[in-house]
């Protein structure tokens, strides 16, 4: 069950783990019923009327918070986590983390204190005795990177190579020192950059659309709404597979193809490529279609200079098997747009074929429910049916107490929704192994549950009892916490004394109408003018 793309920010940021400013906000990953991805495409909980339910993301508020003071012209880097480089040492090479960069700074301040008390002893006018204390401090700064090296390879990634370099890491720090492109002048920007606040993310009028961009300010015939640069996919890298069986030898499974994924209706191509295109600007994936007389913008390949136009030359194998991103697309304004209009692109004549066809299949689907009830108007099923959102379930008024895993035997909820906890897991506890008598699976670790307000320490969880002390419920429940890297257990823990505001409720994994079956999925197309014609390598037929 993988995580998010974030476009934006969540994928131009770099990261470098000495000058890491920024962070994004966590909510939006676990604490889904806050943008209201708490319903589900079932004919039991969906209201009907929206045939474009599951066709777009319902994630739009990812939020990016300053963790320090940023500067202007300062890069902004957030953290990929020590791991994501270890792990990849052989492709990038050995990189400081941020431990290091700090370690880095004391030797490097001390290495100066030492230095400073040589040179004070000396004779400065002497110029033989300035070549014999500079070549003392090469010898002992390469003794130092030595001793670095041995003690941390890492460590000694994050010290500048040469003595000469010392006073201006020192001013600069050893972090800012390794990566002094990161900090640039106003005057480069505007010589070099490329404006992405031309558009912001707002709520369309548009049916079945969900959010839009719109013009931040007025924008000429021919010039650029954004700029973007775009990642590069194989169709078949987004096809949504399903479990048929294991096979007959048990070592495998044998796997069906059974839709695309959502990120499909996000991506640029040609029906007659199998190549792809993810465009990840601020707010470029909001801008929605519109027809040839409504739209206002065009694509184009980009003009700007770090645009890799010889990339067009290459094979479409070779562009697939790219790790980095090199093309970039201009929007481009086909008329003059207002300040606050909506932008649109045309999307090509076989999205909105594939687009009709889809709201005549939809609309078939519809009558087949309402022939269940005449005499009222399809409305939100959920609400008439009784069947509980997450939303509704979080509501700690109207639910102030949690079913516990025997209660749910005869009074379960629905099956789209589970539990999580939030718990802080220990670094000590009591370990044990006992079979706790509400609960099959053996549990391994026994603590007492103390309160975290930190994003990250949610688990999936059972209730297990409920007492009731003094007028306060405490619950004890299971939690799993996710196997160690080369571990492949879960460990369980028996946690007690838990209250009523630790427990929420969230949609399972592959219950979201995103996963469903018949819902709108068709490429962004592309003008045949602007795809190379030896990246045409299918026939047209190809989902």
């Amino acid at each position: 069950y993988g995580e998010a793309i974030v476009p934006g920010l969540g994928m131009l940021a770099n990261s470098h783990l000495g000058l890491v400013n920024m962070r994004h906000s966590e909510p939006w990953k676990i604490q889904s019923w806050r943008d209201g991805t708490d319903t589900l495409h079932r004919t039991d909980s969906l209201t009907l009327d929206d045939m474009g339910r599951g066709a777009y993301s319902a994630h739009g508020r990812v939020v990016f918070k300053a963790t320090k003071l940023v500067e202007p012209g300062e890069e902004l880097f957030v953290s990929y986590g020590d791991e994501w480089f270890t792990n990849r040492e052989e492709l990038l090479g050995i990189i400081p983390g941020e431990s290091q960069f700090r370690d880095a700074d004391a030797l490097l301040r001390s290495f100066s204190m030492i230095e400073q008390v040589e040179a004070g002893g000396g004779d400065n006018n002497n110029n033989n005795n300035n070549l014999a204390h500079q070549s003392v401090a090469n010898e002992r700064y390469e003794k130092l990177l030595n001793e670095a090296h041995e003690k941390d390879k890492r460590l000694r990634m994050a010290l500048p190579n040469n003595v000469q370099d010392v006073p201006e890491a020192l001013l600069m720090g050893a972090a800012r020192f390794s990566a002094k492109d990161s900090l640039r002048s106003t005057e480069w920007l505007e010589e070099n950059g490329a404006c992405l606040d031309n558009i912001v993310t707002g709520v369309t009028a548009m049916p079945q659309a969900g959010r839009g961009a719109f013009a931040t300010r007025s924008i000429d015939e021919g010039k650029s709404v954004t700029t973007t640069p775009v990642v590069t996919l194989d169709r078949q890298e987004i096809h949504l597979w399903e479990k048929v069986k294991e096979t007959e030898d048990g070592r495998g499974d044998v796997m069906e193809l059974v839709g695309q994924q959502l990120l499909l209706n996000y991506c640029y191509g040609h029906k007659n490529s199998s190549l792809l295109f993810f465009p990840y600007a601020p707010s470029v994936n909001f801008i929605n279609h519109g027809s040839l007389e409504d739209s206002n913008a065009e694509i184009r390949w980009s003009e700007l200079p770090y645009h890799k136009a010889e990339w067009l030359d290459v094979t479409i194998d070779e562009m697939k098997a790219k790790l980095k991103t090199g093309l970039l697309f201009d929007i481009v304004a086909t008329r003059d747009i207002r300040r606050g209009e909506e932008i649109l692109l045309y999307y090509g004549k076989e999205w909105e074929d594939e687009w009709d066809e889809h709201v005549k299949e939809w609309g078939s689907i519809k009558e087949e429910v309402e022939d269940v009830d005449d005499y009222q108007p399809i409305v939100n099923l959920t609400e008439r049916l009784g069947i509980p959102t997450t939303n509704d379930l979080n509501q700690l008024e109207r639910n102030p107490i949690i079913r516990t895993k025997d209660e749910q035997a005869t009074d379960p909820y629905p099956p789209h929704i589970t539990t999580l906890c939030r718990f802080k897991i220990p670094k000590d506890c009591v370990s044990f192994t006992h079979i706790h008598p509400a609960h099959s699976t053996e549990l391994h670790c026994q603590s007492r549950w103390k309160i975290t307000f930190d994003e990250k320490d949610l688990f999936p969880c059972t209730v297990l009892s409920r007492d009731n002390l003094e007028g306060t419920d405490w619950y004890s429940v299971q939690v799993a916490e996710a196997p160690m890297k080369g571990e492949s257990d879960s460990t369980h823990h028996l946690v007690e004394y838990m209250t009523r505001d630790a427990i929420m409720f969230v949609d399972r994994p592959y219950s979201k109408d995103q996963y469903a079956r018949g819902v709108f999925r068709q490429v962004i197309g592309l003008p045949l003018d602007i795809m190379p014609s030896h990246w045409l390598d299918l026939d047209g037929d190809e989902d």
